[in-house]
């Protein structure tokens, strides 16, 4: 199984010339502000990374499901970046690892669709644009025409509930996207679950980056 899942993703990459999902988004530079201790957040705030995308690459401002990528150098194991990779989805219990089309970047979840494992505990990773945000078109032109924007990040327990855990603002647009692999880089302690599923994603990003050009 997870040879056939390399593969297919291999071949997507290929085909695109670009990511298997979320071939095509703007990149934003911004800040990461922790406001709870739930997460390994950096001390203070922290220069981020972010790509805004399109999941299946749909044209225009059709629906598709969004995503939101945010890398925070340093903070990973050994130095390294930590990548977070959120899309949009529900915020349910179910509705949390589910994909969901969007038709706006600021209205409704994201999620990482999958929890980490931090000790005993499994905790999702969520965002909701600030409600003072004015609705912005799914579309890459908007995201990339569009001044500073705020999303509330919030951990999801187990029991449903969602917290406050960090604020992050992305102003300036513009520069190459990093490879974001939120298998390879995250911090220490902080694990994704379940395991079949942790194997199944690790064997689909590794042929999406063996299928991108160089």
């Amino acid at each position: 199984m997870t040879g056939l899942v390399s593969a297919a993703f291999r071949g997507l990459a290929a085909l695109r010339r670009a990511p298997a999902f979320h071939p095509a988004g703007v990149v934003r530079h911004g800040e990461l502000r922790p406001v709870a201790d739930d997460l390994p957040w950096p001390s203070g705030p922290a220069p981020v990374v972010a790509r805004l995308s399109k999941g299946a690459g749909t044209p225009g401002r059709l629906p598709d499901a969004l995503g939101l990528a945010v890398r925070i150098p340093g903070a990973g194991r050994d130095g390294g970046p930590w990548d977070i990779l959120l899309t949009t989805a529900g915020s349910g219990h179910v509705g949390r690892m589910l994909p969901r089309p969007a038709a706006a970047w600021t209205r409704g979840a994201y999620s990482s669709l999958v929890p980490y494992r931090r000790a005993d505990r499994l905790v999702w990773l969520g965002a909701w644009a600030a409600t003072s945000s004015p609705r912005i078109e799914a579309s890459l032109d908007a995201a990339r025409a569009t001044g500073t924007w705020q999303f509330v990040l919030r951990t999801g327990r187990e029991d449903g509930r969602w917290c406050d855990s960090a604020v992050l603002r992305l102003t300036e647009t513009g520069g190459d996207a990093p490879s974001f692999d939120p298998m390879l880089n995250r911090p220490d302690g902080l694990e994704l679950a379940p395991d079949w599923l942790v194997r199944l994603r690790e064997r689909a990003y590794a042929g999406s980056r063996a299928g991108r050009p160089s």
